[in-house]
């Protein structure tokens, strides 16, 4: 089987930097013997970036035509565009990944006319693409409120190194880097993005510190939101509790997380991999309530004996962590069971084989 698949160059150039779903399942489904091949959209140099993006999808079909693949492959909706173009070309059977909420996030960029774009195309792809491989249930169950027929989807969910990530790796020597002895540590791994409500956190610490003044709050990771939350660190009189490191390169994450004592992730999202990547070190999480009609947390996905869901208001947040830190034998317990289920049913060889057979379906 060969598969092309299209994507676009990031927005920003820190998005550069995080590992995505699509380059851990593909990289597994060459493993298997399948053949992939990327094409990137290249949006011309000009000014007005709508133009610059819709003339590079217009030109992606004369690009494509030396691929020649069984299937085309998109998981964002700017390149789906193009592959709905080669499809209707090519005759090609066209799979859209989809992974995220892409209206909200644009939303918060402040593109009022992508905003508007992406909103209608979220409903017009799925459609149009020949299989949908939905990330969680909200997705799912979005995609059937629109008129996809049911045996057009198949649900792949996120997942985890669990050999990469997993509890028990030796972290005294971070410990001492970054002067933890002594503290308990709350840790945020991910993008630090408007989009990620970090303020959130930020805004709980102070409910946390009466009751656990020797805490520590870790961010790991970068984006545009990193100094308006180094200045709110300040406002708030928290600075001295919290440290931001900056981007740490996927190798060093798994002894990050294991030196934590509670994991806490700002949206309610269970696409997202840093979720499971906690899990898979068995660290108890905090995870918001509520969502919107394609994103939240689903009982399928992560059960109630995995993580610990709460009001996602400050006060909300560090109830949750105070719990936790109060409770560490509970906390132990529900990163046992958050770590055999990402074993059982997120590890990426596991997920990926359940992608293969999807891809073949469709061929068929």
């Amino acid at each position: 089987m060969k598969i092309c698949s299209i994507s676009r160059p990031p927005l920003r150039e820190i998005t550069e930097k995080f590992h995505t779903r699509r380059q851990y399942i593909l990289k597994r489904i060459e493993l298997m013997g399948h053949e992939v091949e990327s094409l990137v959209i290249n949006p011309l140099r000009i000014p007005n970036l709508y133009l610059a993006y819709g003339l590079g999808m217009a030109f992606s079909p004369f690009r494509f035509r030396k691929v020649k693949p069984d299937l085309i492959l998109a998981d964002n909706l700017e390149s789906s565009i193009a592959a709905v173009l080669i499809k209707s070309i090519f005759k090609i059977p066209f799979v859209f990944n989809f992974v995220d909420d892409y209206s909200l996030i644009a939303s918060y960029e402040g593109r009022m006319l992508r905003y508007q774009a992406l909103k209608h195309l979220e409903k017009v792809i799925p459609e149009l693409a020949d299989l949908v491989i939905v990330v969680d249930p909200q997705k799912e169950q979005f995609c059937l409120d629109i008129g996809i027929p049911e045996q057009k989807l198949r649900m792949v969910p996120n997942g985890v190194d669990t050999k990469r990530f997993e509890p028990g790796i030796d972290n005294t020597t971070t410990r001492k880097e970054l002067n933890l002895n002594g503290n308990k540590v709350v840790l945020f791994v991910g993008k630090i993005n408007k989009y990620y409500n970090l303020e959130v956190l930020l805004k709980a610490i102070p409910y946390v510190l009466k009751g656990f003044p020797n805490t520590k709050f870790l961010f790991i990771g970068d984006g545009n939101d990193l100094n308006h939350l180094k200045e709110l660190t300040h406002k708030l009189k928290v600075e001295a509790a919290v440290i931001f490191t900056g981007f740490l390169p996927v190798e060093e994450i798994p002894k990050i997380i294991n030196l934590s004592n509670v994991c806490f992730y700002p949206l309610p999202n269970d696409g997202a991999l840093a979720i499971f990547e906690c899990m898979a070190c068995a660290k108890p999480l905090v995870l918001p309530r509520g969502g919107t009609n394609k994103m939240g947390i689903s009982e399928e996905i992560i059960p109630q004996d995995c993580a610990l869901q709460v009001d996602g208001s400050p006060e909300g947040f560090a109830q949750g962590i105070n719990f936790l830190l109060s409770n560490e034998e509970i906390g132990k317990e529900m990163g046992t069971k958050a770590r055999e289920r990402a074993v059982r049913l997120h590890d990426w060889n596991t997920l990926a084989k359940k992608y293969e057979k999807a891809l073949k379906e469709v061929l068929h």
